[in-house]
This record gives C-alpha cells, structure tokens and sequence, in this order.
C-alpha cells in the first residue's frame, strides 16, 4: 500500500509537469506491483492450508486482503499506463483547471492512504470510520470535478478530448483504487480479529 501511494502521487505529480521519464518509471513500478500481488494471489494455496486449520474465517479474510490488494494495484496500472501513454505521444497535457481539481484529489488521496498506512502499519483500526468519512468526502470532490470537466467541455468545444479522456480516466480509477484499499483495510482488520 505505501508503494501503491507513492506511485499514484508521483505519477499526477508527473502528469501535471509532462515529466515522460517519471511516468515511465510509474508504469514500470505499477506493473511491478500488479505483477507482485498477482505472484500472491497464486500463491495462496499454501497459505490457506496453513490458515484453514485454524479457521474457515480467517481465511477467507486473508483471500480477500489479497483480492482487494490486486484491485488496488490494477486500478493504479490503469493510472498509470494512460498517463504515460498520454504524454508519451505528445498530447495537449491538462489544463491549469483540470490540474487545481486533480492536485484537490491528490490531497484527499494522500490523507487516506496516510490514515490506511498507518493502521496497517499499528494494527490499530479505531479510526476506520474516520477512513469511510475521508472516502465519501473525496467522492464528493470527484463527483464535483466530473462535473467541472462537464462544464468545460460544454463551455469550450475546442477542449482537448484525449487530456479529458485521460482526466476522467484518472478520477474514476482513483475512485476504483480508493474504494479497494478502504475494503481491503476492514478485511485486514477482520482477518487480524479472527486470528486471536
């Protein structure tokens, strides 16, 4: 998760400053990542037999941690490639407008990866609803940004479609990712739970 948040930061980071050496390093760190939590996903046999002696709960808490980590990783992969993708072919980068609402998002993101880090890091999940409330505020602030990138487009006929493209590519796949970690955090603390 903390590499998940560092790759989402530095590639909007990139993204705003078409900075095409950073994203290919983000596209790379993201296959990395996806290709890491797959590796685990087909892997659990073994671990589930060591799990299942224990308790049928515990298990299936573990298959879902691991589940909602490889959604995290794949909606960040579908971050990242676009962007590199986008900047790499010499497209029109976002305006100043969609950059202030992304850089919002980025901030929101951050906080809750922040908050998510640190319970996974403490095992201490006291805050989980605080997390749930961070996630509907930022929803509130993506839903508000899709529906900024709509006036524009209505406003300005001559907007560019790939860089909106690409900017509600990264909203709704940010969306994906934040949605994931917020289910796979709960299945972490239940699976943490079940085992005592």
């Amino acid at each position: 998760m903390e590499c998940a948040t560092k790759i989402y930061d530095r590639t909007l980071i990139a993204v705003f400053k078409e900075n095409r050496k950073v994203l290919r390093d983000m596209v790379k760190e993201s296959n990395d990542l996806f290709y890491q939590s797959r590796e685990r996903k087909y892997t659990l046999l073994p671990t589930l037999k060591k799990l299942q002696s224990g308790d049928v709960n515990t298990a299936h808490y573990y298959v879902q941690v691991v589940d909602y980590l490889s959604e995290v990783t794949k909606a960040l992969i579908h971050i990242t490639r676009p962007a590199f993708g986008h900047i790499d072919n010499n497209h029109e980068g976002l305006s100043k407008e969609q950059i202030v609402d992304l850089m919002r998002v980025n901030d929101q993101v951050e906080a809750i990866f922040d908050k998510i880090n640190d319970m996974l890091r403490t095992k201490d999940f006291s805050d989980l609803d605080m997390v749930l409330e961070m996630r509907d505020k930022l929803f509130d602030t993506i839903v508000e940004a899709i529906k900024n990138q709509l006036r524009r487009i209505n406003g300005d006929p001559a907007a560019s479609t790939r860089a909106s493209v690409l900017y509600l590519t990264i909203l709704n796949e940010t969306k994906t990712m934040i949605l994931q970690a917020r289910n796979l955090l709960k299945s972490q603390h239940y699976f943490l739970e079940s085992r005592k």
